[in-house]
């Protein structure tokens, strides 16, 4: 008779890897004449481990679903000052879904699915602890990952039934021991300050192999934190110190019989480490956090101090989180400034290619607007103003082909002249070459990505969006698809945009030029803007 754990579960998304351990093979067949007590057999094991599907987090009390595929769930609003708000916001994990799996875990306060199965890291220790139906102890045996030993299988009797504990707190040197090992029923693995994971099955062994489906579950929170600019902000995060969530515990104790959370006394906090602030990001994730904490409604995101396009807040706290041991959240606290348009004008370039003869009757390529004739290598510009622009700049492009520059109050955003553009494409045949990426490597007509001039934008999700700041810092960001989210951009290699000055109080010229090379396209809308008080929720 075949054994399994586990029904067969439909749809798994995102199977990424199921790692088969083998612990012994035994291949002769068993004679039904002979005593079942006196057999020996063995067990094989399917091991993996369950990322639970993402949690929404509670905040003041008050559930919300889940996002859809393209939109965010704002679940609180933080004032941080008169015209500065911090959205707090969950993002759905694209590897969960809805199915539901309990096999080890049955407390209402942990855990109930089981979505992505993995598998361990090589080098990873893990235990497999044996009770006989009495609750006895029979023995552990210990593994690492990746290096199990083939010839030295796990040995049960057939024709009884035992208890499999296996657990691990994804460590290559920690593998804590159980308090109480020799009986079931007072066994508990203690003061864990790891990420401990476990899987506990009751199975009877019949004749011949038997299997066993192991998927290691998460026993505590873990909560992923990334703060980002939302991109109608100028500027960059500068620094971020002394994150953490309150309150926690210091570590937490699993009772094997009932599969119950403790956690030890007294409170404390767990700190949310950022990686080292890079130079002119708008967005940063932190390492995901480890929380030991029983469930609670009232736990605390704190940010000690961040920097913002040069202005510091201290002290900023997101209260009433729901915290679920089992669960994993994903949280967003998103940072928009409130302004307001002190000034706003459209600019509306789409102009064929053509050609003409000059006196000479020689052949010229280039672009005619109105009466006026541009040959290829000349340029137009468009000139906005924007005076008590305390806020800076805003240049949204919905259509672009396929480069521009920019010079504010007689300083170019890049580079020294007119003729250093921000070019988007390669094109030998025109002798340009693209000097714009986005922040994660990926570049325009490469990978998946269209070339500029084949998508368009709107005036909601424009293509291209030219940020200056009130310090005169200047900020790209560019789509990836027609319509789609916005993605930080920078200059490649060691090339880097400018500085330019900008008067919050006075006058403000913004020339916008484009080097003519057969078809010049730049469709949008340059608007100065100034900081208003943000509208009470």
């Amino acid at each position: 008779m075949e054994f399994t754990l586990l029904k067969k579960m439909t749809k798994l998304k995102s199977i990424l890897f199921l790692a088969v351990l083998f612990v012994g093979f035994q291949s002769c067949q068993k004679s039904e004449s002979e005593s079942a007590g006196n057999l020996n057999t063995t067990v094989k094991f399917n091991l993996s481990v369950g990322s639970p599907e993402e949690e929404n987090i509670l905040v003041g009390n008050s559930r919300t679903t889940k996002r859809s595929p393209e939109s965010n769930v704002q679940l609180s609003n933080v004032q941080i000052s008169d015209n500065l708000n911090m959205e707090v916001i969950v993002l759905k994990d694209s590897e969960s879904s809805a199915m539901n799996y309990s096999s080890a875990v049955n407390s209402e306060n942990r855990a109930a699915s089981q979505v992505v199965r993995k598998t361990l890291k090589h080098g990873v220790k893990y235990r497999i602890m044996v009770y006989n139906e009495d609750g006895s102890h029979q023995g552990n045996y210990d593994y690492i990952f990746g290096s199990e030993d083939p010839n030295n299988p796990l040995k049960v009797n057939a024709g009884k039934t035992y208890t499999f504990v296996i657990y691990s707190v994804n460590s290559t040197t920690d593998l804590p021991n159980v308090t109480n090992q020799n009986s079931l029923n007072n066994a508990s693995i203690n003061s864990v300050s790891g990420d401990l994971m476990y899987f506990k099955k009751k199975l009877y062994i019949p004749h011949g192999d038997s299997y066993l489906d192991a998927i290691l579950v998460h026993q505590f929170s873990q909560i992923t934190t990334s703060i980002e600019m939302d991109n109608s902000m100028t500027g960059s995060i500068q620094a971020i110190a002394n994150t953490r969530i309150t309150p926690t515990r210091a570590a937490g104790n699993l009772k094997i019989s009932d599969n119950s959370l403790t956690f030890s006394s007294g409170t404390t906090m767990a700190n949310v480490n950022f990686p080292s602030v890079p130079g002119s990001t708008t967005t940063i994730t932190a390492d995901s956090t480890l929380i030991f904490s029983p469930a609670t409604t009232t736990a605390n995101f704190v940010i000690g101090s961040i920097t913002l396009d040069g202005e510091t807040k201290t002290d900023i706290s997101v209260p009433n989180i729901k915290i679920t041991p089992g669960h994993k959240y994903k949280l967003l606290l998103r940072f928009r400034v409130c302004t307001q348009n002190v000034t706003s004008s459209g600019l509306n370039w789409n102009y064929p290619e053509k050609t003409w003869y000059d006196w000479y009757g020689r052949k010229i390529t280039g672009i005619i607007i109105g009466s006026t004739y541009y040959p290829n290598n000349s340029y137009i510009r468009r000139t906005f103003d924007a005076p008590q622009a305390n806020y800076g700049f805003q240049f949204d492009i919905t259509d672009l082909d396929n480069a521009f520059n920019m010079k504010v109050n007689d300083n170019y955003i890049f580079g020294t002249s007119e003729n250093d553009q921000i070019q988007f494409q390669t094109n030998p045949s025109l002798g340009t070459v693209r000097n714009i990426e986005f922040v994660d490597g990926t570049e325009y007509a490469t990978g998946n990505i269209p070339q500029v001039f084949n998508m368009k934008g709107t005036a909601d999700k424009p293509l291209v969006r030219i940020l200056i700041s009130r310090n005169g810092q200047i900020t790209m960001y560019g789509s990836k698809t027609s319509g789609g989210n916005l993605v930080q951009l920078r200059m490649k290699g060691n090339q880097q945009f400018n500085n330019v000055p900008w008067d919050g109080t006075g006058p403000n010229e913004v020339i916008v030029s484009q080097k003519v090379d057969g078809k010049t396209v730049i469709i949008g809308t340059g608007t100065g803007r100034k900081r208003v008080a943000c509208p009470k929720k």
